[in-house]
């Protein structure tokens, strides 16, 4: 039964709830009503009763004193007219019947059933609450003595009709005020329900679909209209927040998105990244178990890229890179990966090249591609590439093993000129782990006290006396000894590890310089300069901090730039160079005519001094063609009023030579080699005692 009244629809609990309420109240009154009934008309038919039993003994009394039964029956008998009286006794004071009456029809037995004794003197009801009759029993008193008693019967069977009419008429009027009471509460109930039914159903409609623009029209303002007005609220809020999340659930996807590109595709060039290499990669060697593939990797390096980048900018770097994505794009089968590793380094995934003949043979074919010059931003450059070509399963079985060994096949071409493809050999390998142990050691060694500035004199040639030196850095590792600079170097470059190197380089030299200053008087002292460090906004600034920290002076101070470095001839590169000049530094031009050389950019910029290469010098005085150079290089410098160097003097020859043309300053293996600072000490103290006593005796 709670099963089934729970399952009911609200408005058939309410009305079952409000109809059962209702009846009980309805039943408890009807029985009220009967009972105040009831017990009023037996009320009033007891006190009729003893009222007629009352007068029947005064008018029977007469009868009792002369004993007069006829007259008795007479008195008795009037009882006859009452309908509800079915019979009468009068009895003597012994119990004697002195007369009696009885209503037709009336049986002996059932008039004996309710006879009482006849001195009873009060008014008696039958025990029985639903008895048939109603015994009403009176004394007759005569002279103030009782001579008898009066028992008269009266007839209910009226009064429980009366009572039954009664109970019809109210049970049915009951019934009509339930059946109205349950219309007019189906009626009300349905205006009450009709709002939460709506939001009932409108509720399902929302949670169904996921529609929240739906609302409710609310028609009161009782709490069903509150709460509707809660609901559409909610809904509001709920739409509102829902196209927040969608909205944020878009811009989230489109942010996955983009970030699922950027870690796994190059920003400048659009190309695969390593990344995507490496996931690629793994898919293939997942794959591979079952398949009979080869693979073949080109790993190719640009040989010029650095000079570029450093010199005209990372703008017109990136520009280069796409330019050499597209050739390589262009020149590639689709099914074949381009990938950016990383800087100015790309590799080829060639799937399933017929034998490594193939794979070398592209090789060479994107050589002379890429030997073609790249127009970027109204520049023309020709960088050349160098290739790496390994093998899988030729020379490896694993992709990871793959990539190291087209890496170190890669090294192998760009040590063997540049602009060239090497083939993986095992011995490849060993060179790129020795690379690598160079670089993790190069980042230690300032602090671990690795590192030393040596000092090559630089000499007056018409005197031999010497003016200078040039500070060259040496490293000597703990496992491997002296490296060559000529191999730490580009390797510091390419690590970005120069710039904190150079730094040190130039501190170690000022403060050299002022205390050998103070020693042999004032000696310049050249140092190189990286183009990453020339093109560091703050180069200027922290030159003159260290001349500054080190006391050294800054016109005794010259700092080595080279031809690549100064030739864009940007209106940046003008800015740097004045502003170190202003600041007192002298600016010496390295190598010159190994590079761009130009004779506009020479009267542009604020340069003092030229340093001859030591290629034009290695062949002198035999080589009409670097006799030449030579010639017109002191000319130049001489004309446009700076000092000219030579450097890599090995022979007397050499030096006379140089001598006769008007050079400045001699710097080579003739003079001296680099020496540590305190053979350097030696060196410069031998040397001015020696030129002084030359120049004695010559006065003398």
């Amino acid at each position: 039964m709670k099963t089934w009244i729970v399952k009911r629809p609200l408005e058939k609990k309410l009305m079952l709830v409000n109809l059962l309420a209702f009846g009980l109240a309805s039943a408890f009154a009807v029985i009220l009503i009967v009972a105040y009934f009831w017990t009023t008309a037996r009320a009033d038919l007891l006190r009729n009763t003893e009222i007629t039993a009352q007068v029947l003994a005064q008018n029977s009394a007469p009868a009792f004193l002369f004993e007069d039964r006829k007259a008795a029956r007479e008195v008795i008998s009037a009882l006859s007219q009452d309908q509800n009286v079915l019979g009468a006794d009068l009895f003597l004071p012994d119990h004697t019947l002195f007369a009696s009456y009885r209503r037709d029809g009336i049986s002996p037995a059932l008039w004996e059933q309710g006879k009482v004794p006849a001195s009873t003197s009060s008014a008696l009801i039958n025990s029985h609450f639903y008895a048939s009759y109603l015994l009403v029993v009176a004394p007759v008193v005569a002279e103030g003595q009782p001579v008898g008693a009066v028992q008269i019967r009266v007839d209910l069977s009226s009064t429980y009709q009366h009572i039954f009419n009664l109970v019809i008429v109210v049970v049915i009027a009951t019934l009509g005020a339930v059946l109205v009471a349950g219309y007019l509460l189906k009626r009300y109930l349905r205006r009450i329900l009709d709002p939460i039914n709506q939001l009932v159903g409108t509720m399902h409609d929302v949670s169904s679909n996921d529609d929240y623009t739906q609302r409710i029209l609310a028609t009161t303002d009782d709490e069903i209209g509150k709460l509707i007005d809660s609901f559409n609220f909610m809904l509001e809020q709920i739409q509102r927040r829902d196209a927040a999340l969608g909205k944020e659930l878009v811009e989230r996807k489109r942010a996955e998105i983009q970030l699922d590109h950027i870690a796994h595709y190059d920003s400048v060039t659009g190309l695969p990244n390593r990344h995507f290499f490496n996931r690629h990669t793994t898919g293939l060697a997942q794959l591979r178990g079952n398949l009979d593939a080869s693979y073949a990797l080109l790993f190719i390096d640009l040989d010029n890229f650095k000079y570029v980048n450093d010199t005209f900018g990372h703008s017109v770097g990136d520009l280069l890179l796409i330019a050499v994505a597209e050739r390589l794009q262009k020149t590639l089968r689709t099914r074949d990966l381009v990938v950016r590793l990383g800087g100015d380094e790309f590799s080829v995934l060639l799937d399933n090249p017929k034998s490594l003949d193939d794979a070398i043979r592209l090789a060479n074919k994107l050589l002379l591609i890429m030997a073609a010059p790249f127009s970027c931003d109204d520049h023309e450059f020709n960088v050349g590439v160098s290739i790496g070509v390994a093998m899988m399963p030729d020379h490896v079985s694993k992709f990871e093993d793959l990539l190291s060994c087209a890496d170190a096949a890669m090294y192998a071409a760009k040590a063997y000129g540049k602009n060239n493809v090497k083939v993986w050999q095992p011995e490849m390998s060993k060179r790129t782990a020795q690379r690598f142990t160079i670089e993790s050691g190069l980042r230690h060694a300032i602090e671990n006290g690795e590192l030393e500035v040596y000092y090559q004199p630089i000499l007056y040639l018409a005197s031999n006396r010497i003016a200078g030196m040039e500070a060259l850095l040496r490293w000597k590792h703990p496992l491997l000894g002296f490296v060559s600079p000529a191999e730490f170097i580009p390797i510091a470059e390419e690590s970005q590890l120069i710039v904190s190197i150079g730094d040190w380089v130039l501190r170690q030299a000022c403060s050299q310089a002022k205390i050998w200053e103070q020693r042999f008087g004032e000696l310049f002292i050249a140092v190189n300069v990286s183009a990453r460090q020339f093109r560091d906004s703050g180069f200027a600034d922290n030159v003159e901090r260290i001349v500054r920290e080190t006391g050294c002076p800054p016109h005794i101070l010259e700092l080595e730039l080279t031809e690549t470095m100064l030739m864009s001839q940007t209106s940046e590169t003008m800015a740097i160079l004045e502003d170190l000049s202003g600041r007192g530094f002298q600016l010496s031009l390295d190598d010159f005519g190994t590079g761009y050389s130009s004779l506009a950019y020479l009267k542009r910029f604020p340069i003092n001094k030229l340093k001859i290469d030591r290629s034009f010098v290695s062949d002198l005085p035999h080589d009409k063609d670097d006799a030449a150079i030579a010639q017109v290089i002191v000319s130049l410098s001489h004309h446009m009023d700076m000092r000219v160097v030579a450097e890599g003097i090995e022979t007397v020859e050499q030096a006379e030579f140089l001598r006769e043309l008007g050079c400045t300053y001699a710097q080579g293996f003739l003079f001296s080699q680099p020496l540590p600072a305190a053979r350097f000490a030696l060196f410069a103290e031998a040397n001015l005692a020696q030129t002084e006593e030359t120049q004695g005796r010559w006065h003398n």
